[in-house]
């Protein structure tokens, strides 16, 4: 027995962790996580502005060439294969391919499974709209309505044709005159009348020609688009922007409270502040 007794002594003695330190560690990686998450967050979300600014930068070349092959921007009705297309994607999209894969902002994909229903976008989902189907479009951008070719169904009377873009030297302030913009339907002809929409997350659902609350959304900016708020009062601060791709060619990311500041047509006093 004091044999057994004195090996035993010589066993070696392996260290280990107290319960202490291992509550030690766990809280400093708690804590390191918390630190990294938002960056990580913003990273993200400074991506997806970036892939959107690339998006509506190739979007707003194709319209601005094909305004330069066919003397007149697109059409706002068109035949198509299937009956008459309302969208913008399908012409434009014959005319320069690579539009049918920057139509998607990243913050506001498509809505899976996909339908052949007509649905309204999100500050954080995709629009879909048909042309007869199951010939379906998708996207998350629209299109200042103003620049129609001379086909526009909508806006043809004598009051309207002071305010919209026929030419291209119509556009007397191309840095400042939108042509595609984040938004939750395609197309939308704003007026400065305008009120903002107080839902930051769906915009203005209305039916009928669209107001500039299509894309007064909060898709861009410190937080995620899905986060947008749901219910700003009236003379509330409208948080974060949009991004939209001008006639002169470049793409900006505007905060929503200066959108009124854009000169969406011909005629566009901007008011200063927006209304209320």
């Amino acid at each position: 027995m004091a044999l057994c007794r004195s090996r035993l002594k010589k066993l070696p003695c392996k260290p280990g962790f107290t319960l202490i330190e291992l509550l030690v560690v766990i809280a400093i990686i708690a804590i390191l996580a918390a630190m990294l998450l938002p960056a990580l967050s913003s990273a993200k979300l400074r991506a997806q502005r970036i892939n959107c600014v690339s998006n509506l930068k190739q979007l707003t070349t194709a319209g601005l060439l094909y305004w330069t092959d066919f003397t007149k921007m697109v059409p706002a009705l068109t035949p198509g294969p299937n009956g008459i297309s309302l969208v913008w994607l399908g012409p434009l999209s014959d005319y320069h391919a690579q539009v049918n894969a920057v139509r998607l902002c990243p913050a506001a994909p498509e809505k899976q499974p996909l339908t052949v229903a007509m649905n309204w976008g999100t500050a954080d989902l995709a629009w879909s709209a048909a042309n007869a189907a199951p010939l379906m479009y998708r996207g998350s951008y629209a299109f200042n309505g103003w620049l129609y070719g001379g086909d526009d169904p909508y806006h043809n009377t004598a009051a309207d044709a002071p305010k919209r873009f026929i030419r291209d030297t119509d556009i007397q302030h191309s840095a400042d005159t939108p042509i595609f913009m984040d938004a939750i339907w395609y197309d939308l002809w704003p007026e400065p009348t305008d009120t903002p929409a107080r839902d930051l997350y769906n915009g203005e659902q209305s039916p009928g020609v669209g107001h500039l609350g299509r894309c007064v959304i909060a898709r861009h900016g410190s937080r995620g688009a899905s986060a947008a708020p749901r219910n700003v009062p009236t003379g509330g601060r409208l948080p974060r922007g949009i991004n939209a791709g001008c006639a002169d060619g470049h793409v900006q990311q505007t905060p929503l409270e200066k959108l009124w500041d854009f000169r969406w047509h011909r005629a566009w006093d901007p008011p200063s502040p927006h209304p209320p």
